[in-house]
């Protein structure tokens, strides 16, 4: 009778607890001290020219540092997302972009008719002149440029290549054979070193960088004035929305200017964003 009594009293327990007339032992809460993950940052890849000082390149100790470099980082942090960077042949960046192997072109990339129609870009945030460097001492004049009497150089992909050919080549001036097309500015400043060209053609404020301590000197700019800023693909509208308002805090804020001036650009005529006006 006794196995009898507690054999029933567990079956009645089972229904009673079946039936929900009986509570099960309530689940473990989590503890309060357990972390929470925090989101994931978006990761962005950018696209630059290693070798193109100021604004992108490697310092001594192979890091990339520049105008750029820092602007990008600045305006991820405030942003909210993270970037990492990536050297790109400049003359098949804008291919890189639009395969979707980077993200986008921060690396002194000029507004330019032909490339917008393959790419958007933000707003812009410096302006630049193109200069005409030569070795000390030869003599060459920005009329011998303008003769087609030089060998002259400039970097593939670059707007420097599109003015030698638009100006020089198409027109008749200066014989296809006469222009030469380097990879890099460090590239393109050698080959005007060793006598391999005549004259250079670059963006000032790198051009300057690039002759520094060789014998090597500007003798003049040519009449093209040029914004820079930066390319995302053309579907791409968040992230060009981003830059935008990343660049127009970062042109608002005192760091741009101490920026400029870090890298001796602040004497350059630069793009200074301004408030639109309220009338």
């Amino acid at each position: 009778m006794k196995h009898l009594a507690i054999l029933t009293f567990a079956l009645l327990s089972g229904l009673l607890l079946a039936s929900g007339c009986i509570s099960a032992p309530p689940a473990q809460a989590p503890s309060a001290s357990t972390p929470v993950p925090p989101l994931e940052k978006p990761h962005y890849t950018i696209g630059i020219d290693a070798d193109y000082p100021p604004f992108t390149y490697r310092d001594s100790t192979a890091n990339f540092t520049g105008l750029d470099i820092e602007a990008a980082r600045w305006i991820a942090e405030r942003q909210g997302f993270e970037v990492g960077f990536v050297p790109v042949p400049w003359d098949r960046v804008l291919e890189a972009l639009m395969d979707g192997h980077i993200d986008m072109v921060y690396s002194g990339m000029t507004i330019t008719p032909e490339r917008e129609k393959e790419v958007a870009f933000t707003i812009p945030y410096f302006t630049v002149t193109k200069s005409v460097a030569v070795r000390s001492g030869s003599n060459v004049t920005l009329d011998d440029l303008n003769a087609g009497r030089l060998r002259v150089g400039a970097q593939a992909g670059s707007t420097g290549e599109s003015w030698v050919k638009e100006h020089l080549v198409n027109t008749g001036i200066l014989d296809p054979g006469q222009a030469f097309m380097y990879p890099d500015v460090l590239t393109l400043t050698d080959a005007l070193v060793n006598g391999s060209i005549d004259a250079s053609l670059s963006d000032t404020p790198t051009q300057q960088q690039a002759i520094a301590g060789k014998p090597l000197i500007i003798i003049g700019e040519i009449p093209a004035v040029e914004q820079y800023a930066v390319a995302v693909r053309k579907n791409d509208t968040h992230l060009r929305a981003v830059m935008d308002e990343g660049l127009r805090q970062l042109m608002a804020d005192p760091h741009w200017q101490e920026l400029l001036e870090k890298y001796g650009l602040n004497h350059f005529t630069n793009f200074s964003f301004r408030k639109p006006s309220q009338d």
